[in-house]
C-alpha cells in the first residue's frame, strides 16, 4: 500500500501565463539522495477545495476513540495515492448472532485527495469470528462533509456527529436480526441462482467466481447436508471482499451493496 500520510499541498495550475480556476493536489513521494522533495500529482480540483490530509482524518478518529465509551482498535487502513479509508473496532461490547459467531461496532473514516469520495463517518460491523467488516449504508450512521471552504471546522462536526457510535444500540440490534434471520434462511442452488440473477447481478463475473469459489469450498460438507444458510454465503462475500491481498475501492463499494441488499432481503 502507498504510505497514506506523506506532505500533501494545493498548487495552481497555469500554462504559458495563463492562470488556471483549477488546482492540482500533490504528495511527498520520496526525496532522492540528494535531498530533493519529490511531488506526485493525485488530483486536479477547484480552487475553493478544502484538501484535508490523511493525517488529520487518523486523529480525528483517534480523538473519537478516546472520547467514546467503547474500547477501540486500529482494524484496516486503505489508500490507493488519492482515495483513504480508515476504519478501527471496538472491543467493549458484541452482540450474538449465533451460538459462538458475534459482531461488534466499527467506525470507518473516507476520505479523498481528487475529489472523488466525500469526508465522511461511518458505522459498520464486525464479526468477530473472522473479523471480517460488513459495510453498510442504508442500516448504520453515514454522515458526509463537503469538501470546500463552507465545511472549515468540519473537526467540530465529525466529533459531534460521530458520538452516535455511543448511541446506536438501537440500529446493531435492528441489523442483527436480520442476520439471526440470514442463520435461519436455508439456501440451496436455486436460491444462490435467483440471487446470482436477481439481488447480486451487478457483481463482476471475476468477483462472483471467487465469492462462489471460497462459498462451495468452505462449506462443502454443510452444502452436503442441505445444512447451509444465507449467514454462510453473506460470510463467504466478506470474507473475500475484507480480506483482499489487493483490495481496491471497488472491495469496499461491493462490501456495502452486498450487505445492504441482503440485509433487506431479510425484512
Amino acid at each position: 500500500m502507498i504510505y497514506p500520510y506523506s506532505d500533501i499541498r494545493k498548487v495552481p495550475l497555469d500554462y504559458e501565463g495563463i492562470t488556471s480556476s483549477a488546482f492540482a493536489v500533490q504528495r511527498k513521494d520520496y526525496q532522492d539522495k540528494s535531498g530533493i522533495e519529490k511531488w506526485k500529482e493525485c488530483g486536479v480540483v477547484g480552487s475553493n477545495y478544502l484538501l484535508v490530509p490523511n493525517s488529520e482524518v487518523k486523529d480525528l478518529a483517534n480523538e473519537i476513540a478516546t472520547e467514546s465509551k467503547h474500547q477501540w482498535e486500529p482494524m484496516k487502513e486503505y489508500f490507493d495515492g488519492k482515495r483513504f479509508l480508515y476504519f478501527m473496532q471496538s472491543k467493549s461490547e458484541a452482540t450474538e448472532i449465533a451460538k459462538g459467531d458475534d459482531i461488534s461496532l466499527g467506525m470507518g473514516f473516507w476520505n479523498s485527495y481528487d475529489g472523488s469520495t466525500a469526508l465522511q463517518f461511518r458505522t459498520f460491523l464486525v464479526r468477530l469470528i473472522c473479523t471480517n467488516g460488513m459495510i453498510t449504508k442504508d442500516f448504520m450512521n453515514l454522515m458526509k462533509f463537503k469538501h470546500n471552504n463552507k465545511s472549515e471546522g468540519y473537526e467540530k462536526q465529525i466529533i459531534n456527529a460521530a458520538k452516535v457510535v455511543d448511541n446506536c444500540g438501537k440500529d446493531v440490534e435492528e441489523v442483527a436480526g436480520r442476520m439471526r434471520k440470514m442463520v435461519a434462511t436455508p439456501l440451496d442452488l436455486n436460491e444462490l441462482a435467483y440471487m446470482r440473477n436477481h439481488d447480486l447481478g451487478y457483481l463482476p463475473v471475476t468477483l462472483w467466481g471467487k465469492i462462489s469459489t471460497h462459498f462451495f469450498n468452505k462449506n462443502s460438507d454443510k452444502i452436503l447436508d442441505n445444512d447451509v444458510t444465507m449467514w454462510d454465503f453473506y460470510n463467504s462475500c466478506t470474507d473475500v471482499l475484507w480480506h483482499d491481498e489487493k483490495p481496491t475501492m471497488a472491495s469496499f463499494e461491493h462490501n456495502q451493496i452486498i450487505t445492504d441488499n441482503l440485509l433487506q432481503a431479510m425484512a
